[in-house]
């Protein structure tokens, strides 16, 4: 077949457009630092570019869930530190009328009325809130948990003594029905709100498998106490405390406040432990906030690795094609015509 000059012109044109096109793309390539522009370019590339851009979104969920858990946390520990200094408070006075240096009827009348005080202060931090939630109500963050009414406390509706019977609210689906507080108080001090911080979560029977995500809810009866102990004193710190006020209103022997120590010592012990617990919970958070910055860094590196091209090979790149376009022009000097390379350059 007779090559013609036009036919030579035809497929030099073509190789030219060619290593143009190339030239162009690697120049993009170097400008923004990709590998590829198109999932059809590199559909293998661009799968795992999406999965890892998937796995980077839910560790940023998980950050986002985290700092959300840890600003509550410390905001519980402050709380129950509070609570917990107020109750030193009412150690030392009661042992100043039990060792006699607070024993008068007026003392004793005194030390009453910093009880009933401290009984308000204690239920005002166990009602703090971290923005617009509740934070000692369990799973319920929208209603304020206790309520204090006298000698009378009550979490989330139900007395905490656990000695009367409770009447569902309308609105509810129980609504009028009566229930043993005792049976309630259990159920809520065992209430839960589950976050999700990647420890793989999964559910089972419609319900958040404990282990496989971070309970954030606390139930305010957990710290402070519910229920009556057979002697009649109370198994709730505040409670016990109006009682201790009463017996020093009534001037009590301090013979009869023996066990209500022994109860107090052992309910201001519980507070104690449960603020050390969300010590423990805020080191806990301190070591998965590690985890996931670990994740998320690893996860940009891979997406870098998949999306983006070395600096130094984007720009290898370009003077390799560069070379081959200026070699092309070259050579068709020696094959075509002045006037249609003239053109060309």
């Amino acid at each position: 077949m007779r090559v013609t000059q036009s036919m030579m012109a035809r497929q030099y044109t073509k190789r030219v457009s060619g290593a143009l096109n190339d030239l162009s793309y690697v120049n993009k390539q170097v400008g923004s630092g990709r590998k590829f522009f198109k999932g059809s370019e590199n559909p293998a590339g661009a799968a795992k570019a999406y999965q890892l851009r998937r796995q980077a979104s839910q560790a940023d969920d998980y950050v986002s869930n985290l700092e959300e858990a840890q600003s509550t946390i410390q905001t519980k520990e402050s709380a129950m530190t509070q609570v917990s200094k107020a109750l030193e408070d009412v150690y030392t006075s009661l042992l100043g009328v039990m060792n006699g240096t607070k024993n008068t009827k007026d003392d004793k009348a005194i030390v009453a009325q910093q009880f009933r005080s401290v009984q308000e202060t204690v239920v005002k931090d166990m009602n703090t809130k971290y923005g617009d939630k509740f934070l000692f109500g369990g799973s319920n963050v929208s209603e304020v948990p206790f309520i204090l009414n006298g000698n009378s406390l009550t979490y989330r509706g139900v007395d905490v003594s656990g000695n009367t019977q409770y009447t569902w609210p309308d609105g509810t689906d129980k609504a009028g029905q009566r229930e043993d507080s005792k049976v309630l108080l259990k159920q809520l001090s065992e209430d839960a709100l589950y976050t999700d911080l990647g420890f793989g979560l999964e559910f089972k029977d419609g319900q958040v498998v404990s282990s496989s995500a971070y309970n954030t809810a606390t139930a305010g009866i957990n710290v402070l106490g519910y229920g009556t102990a057979e002697n009649g004193l109370s198994n709730n710190v505040v409670v016990l405390i109006g009682q201790m006020a009463t017996m020093l209103d009534n001037d009590c022997e301090p013979s009869k406040l023996d066990d209500y120590l022994t109860k107090f010592k052992e309910l201001k012990q519980n507070v104690l432990n449960a603020t050390t617990a969300t010590g423990s919970d805020s080191m806990f958070l301190d070591y998965t906030q590690s985890r996931l910055e670990d994740l998320q860094d690893n996860l940009a590196e891979k997406t870098s690795n998949t999306e983006y091209i070395d600096s130094e090979e984007a720009i290898m790149n370009l003077n390799s094609v560069d070379y081959m376009y200026q070699a092309l022009l070259k050579t068709g000097q020696n094959i075509l015509s002045k006037s249609f390379i003239d053109f060309m350059s």
